[in-house]
C-alpha cells in the first residue's frame, strides 16, 4: 500500500492498526463458549466471511473495498493534532489530500491527538476505530468506518450517531439541561 509506506517508516505502530483494523475482522469481542475458550478466530481477513456466517454481510468486505478504508483511515491519520505531514509520495494514493490539524472524533467533536496512538497498552487503546453506523446491512465501508476517541466509542457502544445523539439528549433533560438540536 503506497499511501503507507511513510507512516511505516515513521510510526509503524499506526501503519499497522490501520491495516488490523481495514482487513480484519474484529479483536478479542468474539465472546466464549461455554468450556470458556474464545467463540471464534481472532481476526480474520473480512473476505473470507462467507453467507452463512453469522457475521455476514455486515462484517465482510472485498479486498478492494478494504484498501478503501485503509485509504480512509489514513487520511484520518494524518490529518490529526500533531500527526506528521502526508508526504506527497503519500497523498496521490489518498483519496484527498489530508487537511493537517482538522482531524475530529465525530462522536464529541474534539480533536484527535496522533500521539494518543501510543497510549495503547495490551489491547487498551485511546483511539478505536470505530463503525459509526453498526446497524447497516453492510457496516465496513468508506463513510462508515472512522477513528474515535476509546471513551466515545465505549460511551456511544452498537448505537448509530444519531441514535447516541438521541439518548445524550434524553439524558442531559432528564438531568434538568435545555436540550436544543442543531440546525
Amino acid at each position: 500500500m503506497p499511501f503507507l509506506v511513510h507512516l511505516e517508516k515513521v510510526k509503524p505502530r499506526v501503519a499497522e492498526k490501520i491495516v488490523r483494523d481495514s482487513f480484519n475482522t474484529r479483536g478479542a469481542s468474539w465472546g466464549k463458549t461455554v468450556g470458556g475458550t474464545q467463540a471464534r478466530r481472532n481476526r480474520q481477513p473480512r473476505w473470507t466471511l462467507k453467507a452463512g456466517d453469522g457475521f455476514y454481510p455486515a462484517q465482510h468486505q472485498s479486498y478492494a473495498g478494504c484498501l478503501a478504508v485503509a485509504a480512509e483511515l489514513t487520511v484520518q491519520a494524518y490529518e490529526m493534532v500533531g500527526a506528521p505531514a502526508c508526504p506527497n509520495e503519500a497523498a496521490q494514493w489518498l483519496p484527498k489530500r489530508p487537511v493537517p490539524n482538522s482531524g475530529i472524533c465525530p462522536i464529541c467533536k474534539l480533536p484527535l491527538e496522533f500521539a494518543e496512538f501510543d497510549l495503547a497498552v495490551q489491547s487498551k487503546a485511546a483511539i478505536d476505530t470505530d463503525h459509526l453506523n453498526p446497524t447497516l446491512e453492510r457496516r465496513h465501508v468508506t463513510g462508515n468506518v472512522a477513528f474515535v476517541h476509546h471513551l466515545c466509542n465505549t460511551t456511544k457502544g452498537d448505537r448509530s450517531l444519531e441514535e447516541f445523539e438521541e439518548w445524550m439528549a434524553g439524558a442531559l433533560q432528564r438531568d434538568g439541561y435545555q436540550v436544543m438540536k442543531p440546525k
